[in-house]
C-alpha cells in the first residue's frame, strides 16, 4: 500500500467515525451494526454457549461476552505485532497495510458505540 493510499484510507476512516455519531447516517450504521451483531455474534455465541452447557461447562452470557471481547483484543494485538514486525524489517507497504488493519480493528467498536447511541437518540 502506498503512502498516499494509506493517508486517504485513514482520512476516510476518520470521516466514517465522525459520520457514525450523527443522527441519520449514524442511526443507519447503528441499525446495520445491530443486525451484524445479531447474526455474527449473538447467534453463534448462543450456539457455542449451548454446546458448552451440554458438555458440562456452564457459561453465563457475561462470561461469553468477555471471551469474545478477549478474542477481539487478541486480533488487535496480532495486528499490532504484525505492524511492528514489518516496520522493523523495513517493509513499509506491508506495514502500512497492517497498520490500516489495526486502525480498522480499533475504530470498529468506537463506530458501533457511536452509531448505536445515534440510533437510540434518533428514535422518537
Amino acid at each position: 500500500m502506498t503512502q498516499r493510499t494509506f493517508i486517504i484510507s485513514l482520512i476516510l476512516l476518520a470521516a466514517a467515525v465522525a459520520l457514525s455519531a450523527t443522527a441519520f447516517p449514524g442511526g443507519m450504521l447503528g441499525f446495520l451494526f445491530a443486525i451484524g451483531a445479531t447474526f455474527f455474534v449473538a447467534i453463534p455465541g448462543a450456539a457455542i454457549g449451548d454446546a458448552l452447557k451440554q458438555a458440562g461447562v456452564p457459561l453465563t452470557g457475561m462470561q461469553l461476552i468477555w471471551a469474545l471481547a478477549g478474542l477481539y483484543a487478541l486480533f488487535a494485538l496480532v495486528a499490532a505485532l504484525q505492524t511492528w514486525r514489518r516496520l522493523r524489517r523495513g517493509e513499509m507497504n506491508e506495514a502500512r497495510s497492517a497498520g490500516l488493519r489495526l486502525a480498522l480493528l480499533l475504530t470498529l467498536p468506537l463506530m458501533a458505540w457511536l452509531s448505536t447511541n445515534a440510533m437510540v437518540r434518533a428514535w422518537p
